[in-house]
């Protein structure tokens, strides 16, 4: 469907743009969006690339609905659509409350724990978003090589962020422990 095509591209564009926003904010106050890695190198950044693959899978299968070997209902269709537009918004809503903290891997610069907005109800709610968008891929276009990608993705950014909870725990000490008591990790 038509109006199923445009959800779709309309829904990853938001976050491309709120990350395209934070990237010229970030270069005005000269912070770097290329942070330390949590893990090994190869480990990290597959694990984030194998995220990115599903959206793309995403575009393609509402690009040419009649690619893949399952078909999907139509209820179903939709529902990965509705699951699209809610990882969306939260990823989106996330990335600006997050502000000039936004980078890939640890920050160099000095960060503030954020823990207003959509942070005082979970602590990784950009992952959380991330998630939902690539479980979303699977279920508009079920693939064993989609649902490969997201679930290596998803064991991939567990571990980034177990790797960022210490760097955390190191830099806010008592603040991070008091805020880690009152919010969960994901839900």
């Amino acid at each position: 469907m038509l109006i199923q095509r445009y959800l779709i591209f309309a829904a990853f564009l938001l976050p491309i743009a709120a990350v395209a926003l934070q990237f010229f904010i970030n270069k005005e106050k000269k912070s770097s969006y290329l942070g330390k890695p949590t893990l090994d190198p190869f480990n990290f950044y597959t694990g984030k690339l194998t995220l990115f693959i599903p959206w793309v899978l995403f575009m393609i299968k509402a690009s040419y609905p009649g690619i893949g070997y399952l078909s999907v209902p139509l209820f179903l269709a939709w529902a990965a659509v509705g699951l699209l537009w809610a990882g969306t918004l939260i990823l989106t809503i996330a990335l600006i409350q997050l502000g000039n903290s936004v980078a890939v891997g640890l920050p160099k610069e000095v960060t503030g724990l954020k823990t207003h907005g959509l942070y005082r109800f979970s602590r990784n709610p950009i992952y959380i978003g991330v998630f939902m968008m690539s479980i979303a891929s699977v279920i508009y276009f079920p693939d064993l090589i989609n649902a490969a990608f997201v679930l290596y993705g998803i064991y991939q950014h567990h571990q980034i962020i177990l790797g960022e909870e210490k760097f955390l725990s190191e830099r806010f000490g008592l603040e991070w422990k008091d805020y880690r008591k009152t919010v969960r990790r994901y839900f």
